[in-house]
């Protein structure tokens, strides 16, 4: 065997080869962000288009707000009637990064935690790529394209998806490295695993997992583990993941149970369209633009853009078709199926799975199965690329061309398609603007690689390196107009409302109705500055968060089933006044101005006693709301189970003395002649305790969805209190596993205890 001199090329090779550390990643990618987002790096501007300014921030605000004030937010009194926050998981409440913008200022402060799982993302697939196929000019374009690509890129909106996608590559790399080694990477694995579980996605957690499991499980077959071994492991990993994220866990599973999605929840809307692969060559295709001028498929709204690149797309079919490697097999058809679950029924997987795996239908969307896929394409690349790196030069060329000619043609075929098919809000001009600048890129990509491919000059093979990473950047630049647009800061700050007096919690409620919630919803305006104050003026979906006002709706991932049931017939039905005087709803948007509130005076108070019970089934009480003849002031519905237990079941003279309101504590005084029924506008919630004089009581089910009290005759004090008991459990079980995994760190760092959690050498 020949030995590799200084002047070699397999020593150039390795050289420039280690160029691309992750630093040197880290830095193209800031340049990437500096030249995409200025405005948001230098602090003058924020992200608010959907859901970033109507639930990302305001969630954020409402968070920092409690916790400045010293008080776990478990509970919002200010959306749906009130909603447990902390077991939304989506809240970031116990995300130890969250600490970030809870010490620094907002805006600025929520724009670097997103900017920042940006680089998380980067940094872990360019480690795992590079574990895997040992290249890191191909880990450095894997690590790339993970982060920088139209779906990483619309998650800028979602605080809980970008976090929960960043840490989805160090989680398959910790847990495949657990399942080989054990011993403290077991405990590292399982740490790594918390922090994405606090992170909020269930459906990208659950994608992560099954990625993870199955890659470590092929990984121990070719290190010829015992599966003993590797159950072992794998079940002590899911164990500390469990325990550690139980203050989390059992919160979110407790309100799912109570919460208004089951099996039957998801549906096949928003599947990724039938014709949506074309999106991978001209990502304009069929798409139409807001009046923001973001652009989006009509027939699923969960992203504008799962866009992987051009060049990255070309890669990762060169290896689909070229290696026959096992673990890029092993990619392919994962990516493959990825594609097909997320077309929904035209893809024929998913109602199948859904059959063999109820619990899937808690996922809504099919289309969020693509998120498998975009994982995959840029580890498919960087094999690509190291295969490349192998093969003779006039054979590397001939399969570039080839690549090349068939994406151009299939891009060719898109564009005739749009042009002789149309969709009816496509816009033709800029389809083929944007087809044809993809092709353009994709042969300066490949043109790129070849050259190369075949420098053996160290200089040249790095200058042509860092091209195709800013190549694969500016691809993804262009590719659409601005997926998050943004807006000046001043856009957070506090605004003036148009209310004669605001609605405030435990004495009203302010109320969209339903004809300007429908308006809001399909309204824009064309700047960004007027468009978000406009939502905010009506307080659309969570705005309301930012002006402390509760409303009667709000936009959150779980609702309470029975509150949830109430709110939407509500709004079915145009409005309901006897209802919603009920709710206390003193500000309900104008019918005549837009932006502008009526006061309404006849809204009852949170709390009220005397009325006359009323037993009845659910059926018959949700009719009985939506009735003209609903009486509130004297009539309370109770659930037929209750009335055994109910001594009080007349109306009579009675009356609050006093009251006040705080969000996890409702106290009260009343006084009454007689046995009474006090009824409180909040939605029922098993957690709510009450307790008359300071001795605990039942909480009844009032008019289906609220909470009741039988409070007896004579003066009384009543304190209604949220004890999530599930909460201080999992916290007291996560703080005692954590303590536990950091002293087993220590432990076996000194090398003692190895038998514990590895096999003792042999």
């Amino acid at each position: 065997m020949p030995i590799a001199t200084a002047d070699s090329p397999q020593n150039r090779y390795l050289s420039s080869d280690e160029i691309f550390t992750p630093g040197r990643l880290a830095l193209v990618l800031g340049v990437l962000l500096l030249i995409t987002y200025p405005e948001i790096v230098l602090g003058s501007h924020a992200f608010f288009y959907r859901d970033a300014g109507l639930f990302g921030y305001p969630l954020a605000y409402y968070f920092r707000d409690c916790f400045w004030r010293g008080e776990l937010p478990l509970w919002n009194p200010y959306n749906g009637c009130g909603i447990p926050f902390l077991a939304q998981w989506n809240t970031l409440v116990l995300y130890p990064p969250s600490l970030f913008y809870l010490l620094l200022p907002l805006p600025w402060s929520m724009n670097y935690f997103l900017l920042g799982h940006i680089f998380l993302a980067a940094l872990g697939l360019y480690f795992l790529a590079n574990r895997w196929f040992n290249n890191r000019f191909a880990a450095s374009v894997a690590g790339l394209a993970f982060a920088w690509n139209g779906l990483s890129l619309h998650f800028l909106m979602w605080p809980g998806n970008i976090a929960t996608l960043a840490w989805m590559p160090w989680v398959i790399l910790c847990v495949e490295r657990a399942a080989k080694c054990g011993g403290r990477k077991i405990i590292i694995a399982s740490l790594v695993g918390a922090t994405q579980l606090m992170t909020g996605c269930p459906e990208i957690i659950l994608f992560t997992w099954a990625v993870a499991i199955f890659f470590s499980l092929l990984n121990s077959f070719r290190e010829k583990i015992p599966l003993r071994q590797f159950f072992r492991r794998l079940l002590m990993m899911v164990v500390l993941v469990t325990a550690l994220s139980a203050a989390q866990l059992l919160p979110f599973l407790d309100l799912l149970a109570h919460g208004n999605r089951d099996t039957s929840f998801g549906n096949d809307a928003w599947s990724m369209p039938p014709w949506g692969i074309a999106n991978f060559l001209v990502p304009l295709f069929r798409q139409t633009p807001s009046v923001i001028g973001v652009f989006s498929d009509d027939q699923q709204q969960w992203t504008s853009s799962y866009y992987p690149g051009i060049g990255i797309f070309a890669l990762a079919l060169i290896a689909v078709l070229g290696i026959r490697e096992p673990k890029t097999k092993m990619l392919s058809v994962i990516a493959m199926g990825g594609l097909l679950l997320a077309l929904g029924p035209a893809g024929l997987i998913f109602p199948l799975l859904k059959t063999i795996f109820p619990f899937l239908g808690f996922i809504r969307y099919p289309i969020k199965f693509v998120v498998v896929s975009i994982f995959c394409f840029p580890l498919l690349a960087a094999s690509a690329l190291t295969w490349l790196d192998d093969k003779e030069i006039l054979r590397s060329r001939r399969l570039l061309l080839q690549i090349a000619a068939f994406i151009s043609a299939s891009t060719l075929v898109v564009l005739a398609a749009a042009y002789f098919f149309p969709s009816p809000k496509s816009l033709w001009p800029i389809t083929w603007k944007n087809g044809l600048s993809r092709a353009l890129l994709l042969s300066l990509i490949l043109g790129a690689i070849f050259f190369r491919l075949q420098s053996p000059a160290f200089a040249r093979r790095i200058i042509f390196s860092f091209i195709i990473l800013f190549l694969l950047g500016a691809d993804i630049i262009t590719h659409a107009p601005r997926q998050n647009p943004t807006v000046i800061t001043r856009a957070y700050e506090p605004s003036p409302l148009q209310m004669s007096e605001r609605p405030r919690w435990g004495f009203s409620r302010a109320m969209l109705s339903p004809d300007v919630q429908s308006r809001m919803e399909h309204t824009a305006h064309p700047n960004p500055l007027n468009h978000y104050l406009a939502q905010r003026a009506v307080l659309l979906e969570n705005c309301n968060l930012l002006e402390k006002i509760p409303k009667i709706n709000g936009f959150f991932t779980l609702r309470l089933r029975e509150e949830w049931e109430v709110e939407s017939r509500l709004y079915q039905s145009g409005g309901l006044p006897r209802l919603e005087e009920f709710l206390g709803v003193s500000q309900v948007t104008s019918s005549s101005h837009l932006l502008a509130w009526d006061a309404r005076t006849n809204f009852m108070p949170m709390a009220t006693i005397g009325q006359k019970p009323i037993f009845a089934d659910d059926e018959t009480t949700l009719r009985a709301l939506a009735s003209p003849e609903f009486d509130p002031r004297h009539t309370v519905y109770l659930p037929r189970e209750a009335e055994r237990r109910i001594s009080a079941t007349q109306s009579g003279k009675a009356e609050i003395i006093s009251s006040s309101s705080a969000a996890h504590e409702v106290l009260l005084e009343s006084s009454s002649a007689q046995p009474g029924i006090l009824v409180l506008a909040q939605a029922y919630y098993h957690l709510w305790k009450p307790y008359v004089d300071e001795k605990p009581t039942s909480l009844l089910r009032a008019n289906y969805a609220y909470q009741a009290v039988e409070i007896p005759a004579g003066r009384h004090k009543i304190r209604i209190t949220y004890e999530d008991r599930n909460f201080y459990f999992g916290a007291i079980f996560s703080i005692a596993t954590l303590l536990g995994s950091i002293g087993s760190l220590f432990f076996l760092r000194n090398g003692k205890g190895r038998t514990i959690l590895s096999r003792p050498p042999s």
